[in-house]
């Protein structure tokens, strides 16, 4: 049996005490849906299983978070068994519970972290790596694997960055790998067995390993050259991702957790569809996230407009890699909309992010302007009908002016632009076309709209690094050098009028991190915890991230980053990540990639405008 043991009120009244947001840290809100285990402060008990669901940065980034809220969701619908959220404290509430030698803590019953049966981060992004590592520590448990006893949690991770399990694989006893609805309660029920047989971890880890999208680093060995690549791996057995096929047999959370503050995206969050049917050779999210599936559109109305009932919220988010790539978007609009006034007052606004240029029609953008406009995001990712066919992104320049001016004509003023630079076989002519392209949308503005709304006129153009990620056509590519990112990002922000037009740039340095991070073996491991150690936290936050520190780290660890980044690796060469299936084999990326290169070399023989 565990004790559990939990903050006593007083005390995170007092640790409170001048603290930014103390709502980050207190449970006051609508749609909690934990367990209480616990009739006092401390008891013994082995009924239920605890789970905490741990998110390595702020409450309000991790409340905006859909699969934290779907996992949540889950686990407490299950009768003896309870997941908790934890989010990293910010700065200033870190600095209290160290002084103060308080461990860190779930929100919901104030337990502390090495008191739950099992621990899982949810990682969005390899920058969150040093969070991890700082939250284990506040929570009194080791941060390496092999060094925690039998009381001490079971500690996981899953999500997109967990993909490549390698650069943290020594900090975590197995990884999820995949889609992780139904995969989760077969974990907790083994674990279940686990807790009350008194099994070791290591039967718990065999079990479980035989679950697709389940990877142990434990069971697994890696051999290197010298120079810190990949000799072998043994043994050869794969790890096959975790699939949902039918993605309505887990409906939509329509009752998620209301944040008490403010969060990063403040809406009701609907995914209708999971996967994109493009393939654009840079995307990660594409390619891991295969195959496609789609919500049904009349059950999917029907939810939504009952979660907009119970949230109270007045927007919507239709959320997926491509929404307007949904077939039936229209009707699920029209219908969520109507729904939604035979219930409620007042307008509700529609947010459909990651909209394609070549598929948001004139229908569509009328129906979502029923309520008021939040703005039109984009990505063309390039400037260049060259760069677009050599990566994949499938739209023409004509079709794109075409698509903004109907926009315009239906009385956007906010438009959000993303590209990116460094791409590979990219030349100076990719990068001058990106200026370019965003003089002519404003060429385009300055026709369709009245000189009064032409005054309001916002373009936010967001430029970043390119990084190629495991699991994509690019994967191989190396990432170009910084000094040549700031040169071209320069290039833009000089060319670009300054009036209508807002950029903001990715420093080139933590896109080398990332990149380093995310195509990193487990000598890469070292390198997280000396950077940890050193002070690296919040590193996506351009207040907190130290490229020196990560530079000394690399160089700590023996390691140099242009392994990782702007060398590349050759197409025969065993990538760390080659012990998971993602369900694309290598032989179709590498065929992927070189059409883009065959894309290139037509472009260097051919004349431009023929291609």
């Amino acid at each position: 049996m565990k004790e559990i043991k939990i903050l006593n009120f007083d005390v995170l009244e007092k640790l409170l005490e001048g603290i930014e947001k103390p709502g980050r840290y207190i449970n006051t809100e609508i749609g909690v849906k934990s367990k209480n285990p616990l009739l006092g402060e401390n008891r013994k008990f082995d009924n239920e299983v605890l789970m905490a669901l741990v998110f390595p940065d702020i409450y309000e980034v991790g409340m905006s978070n859909l699969g934290l809220q779907i996992l949540y969701d889950i686990v407490n619908k299950n009768e003896g068994f309870s997941a908790e959220r934890v989010f990293s404290p910010w700065i200033d509430f870190e600095k209290k519970l160290r002084e103060e030698n308080v461990k860190i803590f779930s929100l919901e019953n104030r337990i502390f972290l090495d008191c739950f049966d099992i621990v899982g981060f949810t990682i969005q992004h390899e920058l969150l790596y040093t969070n991890i590592l700082n939250m284990l520590d506040l929570g009194r448990i080791n941060i390496y694997s092999k060094q925690r006893d039998e009381k001490s949690p079971v500690i996981c991770a899953g999500g997109p960055a967990a993909v490549n399990p390698q650069p943290i694989s020594k900090f975590m006893d197995f990884f999820v790998i995949g889609d992780g609805e139904e995969i989760i309660m077969h974990i907790l029920q083994v674990l279940k067995v686990y807790k009350k047989s008194g099994k070791g971890k290591r039967w718990f880890l065999k079990e479980i390993s035989r679950l697709d999208g389940i990877y142990v680093p434990e069971f697994y060995k890696f051999y290197y050259y010298p120079d810190g690549r990949i000799k072998k791996i043994e043994p050869e057995k794969k790890i096959k991702k975790a699939v949902i096929k039918n993605l309505d047999e887990f409906k939509i959370v329509s009752n998620p957790v209301i944040p008490n503050i403010r969060t990063i995206h403040d809406r009701f969050i609907v995914e209708i569809m999971r996967g994109c049917p493009r393939g654009c050779r840079f995307c990660q999210a594409g390619f891991i996230y295969r195959p496609v599936r789609k919500r049904n559109v009349e059950s999917l109305t029907r939810q939504s407009a009952e979660g907009l009932k119970n949230t109270g919220y007045d927007e919507i988010s239709f959320l997926s890699l491509s929404s307007s790539d949904y077939s039936e978007i229209e009707k699920l609009i029209r219908d969520t909309v109507s729904l939604y006034h035979s219930n409620q007052s007042g307008k509700l606004s529609i947010s459909l992010p990651s909209l394609r240029l070549d598929s948001f029609n004139l229908k569509l953008m009328k129906l979502i302007q029923t309520g008021r406009k939040t703005g039109l995001t984009f990505a063309p990712e390039a400037g260049s009908q060259r760069m677009r066919d050599i990566i994949n992104k499938n739209i023409k320049e004509s079709d794109m002016i075409e698509t903004i001016k109907m926009a315009f004509d239906e009385g956007w003023e906010k438009i959000k632009l993303y590209f990116m630079i460094g791409l590979p076989f990219e030349n100076e002519d990719d990068v001058c076309e990106i200026t370019e392209l965003i003089k002519r949308i404003i060429a385009a503005a300055k026709e369709k709209l009245p000189r009064k709304k032409l005054s309001r006129l916002k373009i936010n153009v967001s430029i970043n690094a390119f990084c190629p990620k495991p699991f994509t056509p690019f994967q191989w590519a190396p990432q170009d050098h910084p000094e040549n990112l700031q040169k071209k990002f320069n290039y833009i922000l000089k060319n670009v009028p300054g009036r209508y037009v807002d950029i903001k740039w990715v420093d080139p340095c933590k896109s080398i991190v990332e990149c380093a991070l995310s195509r990193g073996n487990e000598l890469v491991c070292d390198v997280i915890e000396y950077a940890w150690r050193s002070g690296a936290k919040f590193d996506n936050w351009s207040d907190f991230f130290n490229f020196n520190v990560w530079e000394e780290s690399f160089k700590k660890a023996g390691l140099d980053t242009g392994l990782f980044t702007t060398v590349g690796f050759s197409e025969d060469e065993i990538l760390p990540w080659d012990v998971i299936d993602v369900g694309i084999s290598k032989e179709f990326l590498l065929k992927e990639y070189d059409k883009s290169k065959k894309c290139a070399d037509r472009y260097r023989t051919a004349d431009y405008n023929k291609v």
